[in-house]
This record gives structure tokens, C-alpha cells and sequence, in this order.
């Protein structure tokens, strides 16, 4: 683990509400956060990197096998995770869960980093986010660029990392190409809280079937954003068991280098 000389103080938000249909049986009982890699659970390796550099409120969002979770950080972490439940996870994709973990911070005005919890990052990663001045204004966590085999959430920027434009692209569509690639964080400042939260808020009226990137995408005016960019980082999500096979392998590799 990387030595930090002097904790930062951020509120953290994690996803862990879901139930990750697409890795098959390897859910069956718990969320992919609580998947094993290296003899430790993906949303261990998470909190630790983000214990160990940061002092700020962290928000653990649970839905699916929430007991299971819940119990797991009580007996890690005790107090120093809060836990907000969304009972809603089956109807939602992840816009509710968002917003259930901005609802239980203390001081939610100061800002906050989301960060979706079927991702692996090494300690250079980490070390980059946290060194970031995230919370001068807002960024969007990207690594590498959009192409046929990496698809999903995506930005394009101008030549000073400015985003001008957020949209999601399951399907390749070569139009897209060259797009920042997202990794599932977002680090939205004190002055777009106020319009991330009513934003939000009145697309969650609407429906709760959409990705929190969604309101963004459409009211993109009223939330200026930046490009914070993972260039030799190793930073990867996983949606399937194939992929967190080959990911799981990649990072642990990786991190012991």
C-alpha cells in the first residue's frame, strides 16, 4: 500500500446495491463487490486504498444480499462506514442508489466522489484520484478511449479536458470513436451540488430505469465537468465472469509490481 503523508477529507459514496445478474452464479448470494480477488474482497481492496488516503464521511450504498454486506463492514470497519440500504435496487439501475448515498452524508454541500463498486484499481490509481483537485470542480474518472471492445459510458472533451458532451454507448457505433472511455467515478464539486441534486431528483420522479450519468448527459449546461484522466493506471470494471476472471488477474499482477 502506498505511504500517505497527509489524509485528505472527502465524502465517498459506493455502490453496492446491485445484483449483478450478468456474472451468472458467481452472485448468487452476494453482489460483485464482495466477489474474491486475491484472497480479498473487490470493495476490501476499494475501502482500504480509500481509508488509507483519505479521513472524509465514506457511504456504503447495499440493496441486494444487504445483510451479508452489511455485516461484513460492521465486522471490518465498524463505525467508520456508514451504510445507507436501498430498498429499491431491484427497480433501479444505479440513479437511486446515488442518490440514497448523497442523502445519508452528513454535509453532502461539500462535494462528493461516486464510485461504483465492480472496479479494480492499483495503488497509482488511487493515488491519482485522491491527488486530484476533484473537489474544485467536478470529474468524471476516465481510462483509455471507446472502441469496438470498450463500449458504455463515455465523454468527449475539448483540448483542456473540459467535457462538452456525456453519453452512453452499449452497442459499438463508430461515430464514438475516440471518446473518453468512464470507469463508474464521479467527483461532483460544491458549486454542482446543488444542481446534481435537483437534477437528479427530478429525473428519479421520472423513472428509476437509467444510469446516474443520464441527467448529466442531458443537462450538461448546468453541470460543467472535467475530464480526470487514468493514462498508466491500471483502472478496469467487470460486468461478466469472464471479464472479472481476466481483470482479477491483470490487477493482482499489477499491483504487486
Amino acid at each position: 500500500m502506498t505511504e500517505v503523508s497527509a489524509k485528505i477529507c472527502h465524502n465517498v459514496i459506493l455502490l453496492a446495491a446491485g445484483k449483478g445478474s450478468r456474472m451468472g452464479d458467481m452472485t448468487l448470494g452476494k453482489t460483485k463487490a464482495m466477489l474474491e480477488c486475491g484472497g480479498k474482497a473487490v470493495i476490501d481492496w476499494m475501502l482500504q486504498a480509500i481509508l488509507t488516503r483519505n479521513d472524509g464521511e465514506v457511504v456504503v450504498v447495499t440493496g441486494y444480499c444487504a445483510e451479508f454486506l452489511e455485516q461484513h463492514l460492521q465486522r471490518k470497519y465498524g463505525s467508520r462506514i456508514k451504510v445507507a440500504r436501498n430498498d429499491r435496487y431491484e427497480d433501479d439501475v444505479n440513479i437511486l442508489s446515488v442518490e440514497t448515498g448523497v442523502a445519508a452524508l452528513s454535509n453532502p454541500e461539500q462535494g462528493y466522489l461516486i464510485i461504483e463498486t465492480d472496479l479494480l484499481l492499483n495503488d497509482a490509481a488511487w493515488d491519482k484520484i485522491f491527488a486530484a483537485p476533484l473537489f474544485s470542480t467536478s470529474h468524471w474518472v476516465c481510462k483509455g478511449h471507446y472502441h469496438k471492445e470498450l463500449t458504455g459510458g463515455i465523454v468527449s472533451a475539448d483540448k483542456t479536458g473540459l467535457i462538452t458532451a456525456i453519453d452512453y454507448q452499449p452497442a459499438y457505433d463508430s461515430k464514438f470513436d475516440g471518446w473518453n472511455k468512464m470507469i463508474g467515478m464521479l467527483a461532483v464539486g460544491p458549486d454542482e451540488v446543488q444542481n446534481d441534486r435537483a437534477i437528479r431528483q427530478r429525473s428519479i420522479a421520472d423513472t428509476t430505469k437509467q444510469y446516474y450519468l443520464t441527467p448529466w448527459s442531458r443537462e450538461l449546461s448546468s453541470l460543467p465537468c472535467r475530464v480526470l484522466e487514468l493514462t498508466d493506471e491500471f483502472a478496469s470494471s467487470f460486468n461478466t465472469a469472464e471479464q472479472f476472471s481476466k481483470i482479477s488477474q491483470a490487477f493482482l499482477l499489477t499491483n504487486s509490481a
